[in-house]
C-alpha cells in the first residue's frame, strides 16, 4: 500500500513541474519574465501515527500518505518554486520611458498593496505627469513617486531622472540577498519571500533608457523539460496499472 501512495505523490509532484514548464512557455514574451523551476524533497515517514506537529507534516499526509501507512515510507513532495534570476535579453525600442536595468536589482513601484519589485521597465507618463507602470502604479525615485513636469525626459546610466536637462530625481533600485526566494505577485512584481528578506539600496546601477529586458524562459531547454516530464508520468502510471494488477491477482488467490 504504502508504493501506491509513494507513486500517487510522484504524479503529483510531476505534475507540478508540467504546470510550471507550461507558464513558463506561456510567458515566453511577458518583458522581464523569470522562468520557474519546481525544487522537490523527499519526505520520510518514520512512525506509524506519528504528531502532525509541523505544517508540512500536515500537509504530507493531507495530500500524499496512506491513512493505512504502517511507516518507514518515503514521498516526494514540493519544496518551493525557485526562479531563475538570470537576466533576459534586451530589445532596444527607442521609446524614451521604456527603462532596463543591466545590472542586478529592480524597480521599486507604489501600488495600492504597497511596495512592489519589478524589473519589468516598460513605463509611461500618466496624465497628472507621474511616471508609471502599464496599470497605473507609480515608479518610485528616491524622493518618491517621479513626476515629469517638462518635455524632454531622460535617465542617465545611474538612474539619475533628467526632465528639460535639470536633474530632478532619482530611480529607487534596490536588491536583495536572495532574490531567487522572492515570491510572484503577477503583473511582473515580486515581493519578499518572508520577513526576513529587506530591500538593499543599490549604489550602483547601469539603466538603459529606450531598451526594454525581454523574459530569460529558453523555449527549446523547456520543451525538452516537458518531454521528459510527460514520460516520467507516463512511467508511473504504467508502474500504477502494475501494482492494481498485482492486487487484482493476490486478491483472486485469497479467494481461492
Amino acid at each position: 500500500m504504502e508504493s501506491f501512495f509513494t507513486l500517487v505523490s510522484a504524479l503529483k509532484g510531476q505534475q507540478r513541474q508540467m504546470d510550471a514548464v507550461s507558464n513558463n512557455l506561456a510567458n515566453i514574451n511577458t518583458p522581464a519574465f523569470k522562468a520557474d523551476q519546481v525544487l522537490f524533497k523527499e519526505y520520510y515517514n518514520e512512525f506509524m501515527g506519528q504528531d502532525l506537529e509541523s505544517e508540512e507534516e500536515k500537509f504530507a499526509h493531507q495530500e500524499f500518505i496512506s491513512p493505512f501507512d504502517r511507516g518507514g515510507a518515503s514521498y516526494v513532495m514540493p519544496d518551493h518554486v525557485s526562479p531563475s534570476m538570470a537576466r533576459g535579453t534586451f530589445k532596444q525600442t527607442g521609446n524614451p520611458y521604456d527603462l532596463a536595468i543591466q545590472s542586478d536589482g529592480f524597480f521599486v513601484v507604489n501600488s495600492p498593496m504597497g511596495p512592489r519589485y519589478t524589473r519589468n521597465g516598460q513605463f509611461l507618463r500618466n496624465a497628472q505627469g507621474f511616471l508609471v507602470t502599464n496599470t497605473g502604479d507609480q515608479v518610485m525615485g528616491t524622493k518618491g513617486p517621479i513626476k515629469i513636469t517638462g518635455k524632454e525626459f531622460s535617465v542617465g546610466k545611474d538612474g539619475s531622472v533628467m526632465v528639460d536637462n535639470k536633474e530632478v530625481d532619482t530611480l529607487q533600485i534596490v536588491n536583495f540577498q536572495e532574490p531567487d526566494r522572492l515570491t510572484k505577485m503577477g503583473k511582473s512584481y515580486w515581493i519578499p519571500g518572508s520577513d526576513r528578506q529587506k530591500p538593499i539600496e543599490m549604489k550602483e546601477m547601469n539603466i538603459e533608457q529606450g531598451v526594454i529586458e525581454g523574459s530569460n524562459v529558453d523555449s527549446v531547454q523547456e520543451l525538452v523539460k516537458m518531454i521528459n516530464v510527460n514520460r516520467s508520468y507516463e512511467a508511473s502510471q504504467k508502474i500504477l496499472r502494475s501494482l492494481d494488477d498485482l492486487d487484482e491477482k493476490a486478491i483472486s488467490i485469497a479467494r481461492i
